[in-house]
């Protein structure tokens, strides 16, 4: 897996080469709907310059998982992961590849331990268990398991040892934050054409 590329907002990446990960962080403003327009605003902009289209006219589709490019941008199909932390929003834009990210702050969670062991891997709560800092653990595993999670295209769900399987096919990337969080980015090979059209392997 490369390493991930991050920008700032407003600064603007050029088109990245096919698997090629790349970050994008957004200052967001509350309320949570007020934070999603202004990623999508954000989106939307970077999408256009790569796309040479203007903003109206982007085939950008809205799904339940978040938004779709469903066309090849310069023939490779494009991958997009959204996540949101408190003041901040991450845009993560891959070619010819799947993508996920997702972000969490690095805090005291008194249930940590009964999450862990219903949604996260056995090795994963024993280390949070035994861990000297058990906030940063959490959010490292956890975030390692969204990201492949969306990277797959999959909700989530309780851990099971077929789904961890399928998972483990996905490469990731921990990144600490300045602000306190942890920032994971997981990403597969696709096998997209120059449609841009078709769906992970899952299995």
């Amino acid at each position: 897996m490369k390493t991930a590329l991050i920008y700032h907002w407003p600064a603007m990446p050029p088109l990245p080469p096919p698997g090629q990960p790349v970050l994008i962080r957004v200052a967001t403003t509350q309320p949570h709907q007020t934070a999603r327009q202004e990623l999508r605003t954000a989106l939307r902009q970077l999408l256009a310059s790569w796309s040479r289209l203007s903003p109206e006219r982007l085939p950008l589709c809205e799904t339940a998982a978040g938004p779709v490019w469903p066309e090849p941008i310069g023939g490779h199909g494009l991958d997009i992961s959204l996540s949101y932390a408190d003041g901040e929003g991450w845009i993560g834009l891959i070619r010819g590849e799947w993508i996920g990210v997702d972000i969490m702050r690095m805090q005291h969670i008194p249930e940590a331990e009964e999450v862990a062991r219903n949604y996260l891997e056995p090795a994963a709560l024993v280390a949070i268990q035994q861990s000297t800092d058990p906030a940063r653990t959490f959010a490292m595993a956890w975030t390692e398991r969204e990201a492949r999670l969306k990277c797959l295209k999959q909700p989530l769900s309780e851990w099971s040892v077929t789904q961890a399987s399928t998972t483990a096919r996905c490469a990731t990337q921990n990144l600490m934050h300045s602000n306190g969080c942890i920032l994971t980015v997981a990403t597969k090979p696709s096998a997209r054409n120059a449609s841009g059209t078709s769906a992970p392997a899952l299995i």
